[in-house]
């Protein structure tokens, strides 16, 4: 007997159980948000410094973009080896030959590529056959001009050249050679400018600049050349820090009695003759490049920016005015040094949202997410690199595990009772805890709820009397519950009732 009545109170127990898990899943409704991974980036709204790159599985993750180079209406010539394939992006230039390989962005100083040069004795690894409007089409007088480029070499033995433009000059009855080069020579890179600029008695000059330090091998190094038409300054800069400064005036120093200069007939450029290293963002541009600030020095060697970048989500309608997230759970690869800082906000609504409202509230990935609530979600990301900017976060994708506010459900059970002109009606509570009240809809034929005043808003009740009802006219009703205020967030109706009010009849039952 004692054994039995165990058995009976454990049964009551797991069908009480059982019944509140039917209670919670009547009316909420778990639900998850995905991006990136399979599904891609296509539901970001915004994103600051942020790239997509080859992740894992071969899907596209986000990663910090390196400091972007813009093409001006001063650019002359661009090669940021980003792409497979070779090619200056102004368009001055045609790849008339190249042999380069391609590397991507962990082997790159700046951006999505880097080009691999090797060593190929007397053949240059890359041959550009320059429009007639470019700077090395020549052809006209020197105007201020920059020549800059990222060099990685394998080594630094002598005889590498990482550009070369050889032409002639013809003057009257005088022709020139003459010679634009960057060369490697006992571990330093030289800038040699043959026949380039003429002194006073019109003779060709021989301009050499020879850096003082030292080219390091599998080092990336950033090197410049620039020259101001104005005051005849021509100086090589190698990583933001003058390293060989001559002016090319009659008195040998800063003057407006710049010598004569011209450039000779077009022909091709040539990069990468016998030299064997990696070759990034090289760059021709049509004015002298100032001196950089130190901050702008040190910025050389951040390839990714110090104030890391951004993404937010599109808004997202949840359906509900009452959906809470639960947990955010991403996928992602966090180098020392590095973070990744994720956020939510949440409102009722999808209008006037702006950078500050509704408020952004910080939340950790795999940790629970309290005190939010709304029908429509955005989430956003903080991505920031190590502190030498050389390493940045990767995110493969994440997702959002939410509590969907689903429509509370109707009452199970529906009664009217006719009367004289009137109908009273009394219903079973909706099942859903957060219920503000009902709505009675009504009307004289079968499923159409047309009668004057219909819908009627009778609050949080479980009964109502509706009166002045014309008598010997058949009504039928149906309820819906509602979890907002102003009979908003609305459910579906229940089953209906139906009632013939007449003034005879003090008092009827109808049930469906």
């Amino acid at each position: 007997m004692c054994k039995f009545k165990l058995n009976l109170r454990k049964s009551s127990a797991l069908s009480l159980v059982f019944f509140n898990i039917l209670l919670i899943s009547a009316f909420s409704e778990d639900a998850v948000l995905n991006f990136g991974g399979k599904l891609g980036w296509n539901n970001l709204v915004y994103s600051r410094n942020i790239e997509q790159r080859n992740g894992k599985f071969g899907l596209q993750s986000l990663g910090l973009t390196s400091a972007s180079q813009h093409i001006t209406e001063t650019t002359d010539m661009y090669l940021s080896f980003d792409f497979k394939d070779t090619i200056e992006e102004t368009g001055n230039y045609a790849v008339a030959n190249s042999s380069i390989i391609y590397l991507g962005a962990e082997r790159a100083k700046i951006g999505e590529g880097a080009a691999l040069f090797h060593y190929n004795s007397n053949n240059e690894s890359l041959t550009l056959k320059p429009s007639k409007t470019s700077f090395f089409a020549g052809t006209k007088i020197l105007k201020s001009f920059t020549i800059e480029f990222w060099l990685c070499p394998q080594t630094t033995e002598s005889g590498s050249t990482i550009l070369r433009w050889w032409t002639s000059l013809v003057d009257g009855r005088k022709t020139m050679y003459q010679n634009i080069a960057a060369s490697i020579f006992n571990n330093k890179l030289e800038w040699s400018f043959l026949n380039i600029w003429q002194d006073k008695n019109n003779k060709g000059l021989d301009v050499r600049l020879s850096g003082r330090s030292n080219i390091i091998p599998e080092t990336w190094s950033h090197h410049l050349i620039t020259y101001d038409e104005n005051t005849g300054l021509l100086e090589y800069r190698m990583n933001g820090k003058s390293e060989a400064i001559v002016y090319m005036t009659d008195t040998g120093r800063e003057s407006k009695q710049v010598l004569y200069s011209a450039l000779g007939a077009s022909s091709d450029v040539l990069i990468g003759l016998n030299y064997s290293g990696l070759l990034d963002e090289l760059k021709v541009t049509n004015f002298f490049s100032q001196f950089g600030m130190p901050w702008e020095i040190s910025s050389l060697f951040e390839k990714y920016p110090q104030d890391g970048g951004r993404i937010e989500t599109n808004i997202i309608d949840t359906g509900g005015n009452k959906s809470q997230p639960r947990v955010l759970k991403a996928l992602c690869d966090i180098p020392e040094q590095s973070d990744a800082e994720f956020f939510i906000r949440a409102a009722d609504s999808p209008f006037n949202w702006n950078g500050s409202y509704p408020e952004w509230k910080s939340i950790k990935p795999n940790e629970e997410i309290k005190n939010i609530a709304g029908r429509f979600f955005q989430i956003a990301c903080n991505i920031y690199p190590d502190a030498e900017g050389l390493k940045s976060p990767l995110i493969h994708s994440f997702s959002l595990e939410y509590e969907k506010d689903n429509l509370p459900l109707p009452p199970s059970k529906v009664i009217a009772r006719a009367g004289n002109s009137s109908v009273e009606l009394s219903w079973s509570p909706s099942i859903d805890t957060d219920v503000k009240g009902y709505l009675i809809y009504f009307g004289n034929k079968k499923g159409e709820y047309f009668g004057e005043n219909s819908p009627i808003d009778v609050g949080n009740v479980t009964s109502y009397k509706i009166e002045n009802l014309k008598n010997g006219k058949i009504y039928f009703f149906a309820i819906a519950a509602y979890d907002e205020e102003n009979g908003e967030h609305a459910g579906d109706t229940s089953k209906e009732a139906w009632a013939r009010p007449l003034q005879s009849k003090k008092e009827g039952k109808n049930v469906e």
